[in-house]
């Protein structure tokens, strides 16, 4: 089966969140983070809307699983003070070499990853260890903190090879490396990891956690590309095509268009 598209890869446009309120929900980014929404529920950063949309209704699955965006931050010890100072909760955090991340839950137990960028030359294990063993101390910003550019999206499965087979072969997205049950691929803008867990979601069908929303050049032959290759649309319009995927996300295709929101 051929990918979708070789030369024209499908493009994250969007990230829609579902939450129990909206406007405590952007209460909760305004006030962390600074955003400036430009329409009740939505806010844009490089291109890529992040929808808020109601109706969330958690699965009760604590482990991995779903979608996981990441977004840049300038300072990882600055974020992990302020979180901890204002008990917003921290379920991973980690230092590497050229790289230091934390994922936090939002106010609907949503997952976001925070992610900072270093020099690998820097990189001291003292540290980590500190951090591993409960030891480090950041001092938080008196102000908000500075939510930068979507850098990668994770997506959770339980079946890395049905999963690896679906995005790589099906919806076109090219590999990348692949190790320690992770597979990177690339959309237009950003990575796509694929990462394998032992969980799986409880309810896959309550509405809850993020989605992406793919743009491709033209939907209609999309569509009929996943439908040759077996994959039935759960719901399907002018502009807009939902999948699931083999392990129960749901994502969403649209036409390519100027406009984001």
């Amino acid at each position: 089966m051929e990918p979708a598209y070789q030369n024209d890869l499908p493009k994250l446009c969007a990230l829609e969140t579902y939450v129990r309120d909206v406007a405590k929900a952007q209460t909760f980014l305004a006030t962390h983070f600074g955003l400036e929404f430009q329409t009740p529920g939505v806010f844009v950063v490089d291109d890529i809307a992040w929808r808020l949309l109601p109706g969330a209704q958690p699965c009760g699955t604590h482990g991995p699983h779903g979608v996981l965006p990441a977004f840049a931050i300038d300072d990882f010890g600055a974020a992990r003070g302020y979180f901890r100072e204002r008990d917003i909760p921290i379920v991973f955090e980690e230092m590497l070499p050229g790289l230091n991340l934390l994922i936090f839950l939002d106010p609907d137990d949503t997952p976001i990853e925070l992610v900072q960028t270093t020099d690998p030359r820097e990189w001291d294990i003292r540290q980590r260890r500190a951090l591993k063993t409960k030891h480090r101390q950041d001092e938080a910003p008196a102000g908000p903190l500075r939510l930068g550019a979507l850098s990668e999206l994770t997506i959770y499965t339980h079946d890395i090879t049905a999963s690896g087979r679906f995005y790589r072969d099906v919806v076109g997205l090219p590999a990348g490396l692949s190790f320690f049950g992770h597979i990177h691929l690339v959309a237009e803008n950003l990575p796509v990891v694929l990462r394998g867990t032992n969980w799986q979601c409880k309810a896959p069908h309550s509405l809850h956690g993020s989605e992406p929303v793919f743009s491709v050049p033209d939907l209609r032959s999309f569509c009929d590309h996943l439908v040759s290759a077996g994959h039935s649309p759960d719901s399907v319009s002018s502009h807009r095509a939902t999948f699931t995927d083999p392990v129960g996300l749901r994502l969403h295709f649209v036409e390519r268009r100027g406009s984001v929101t």
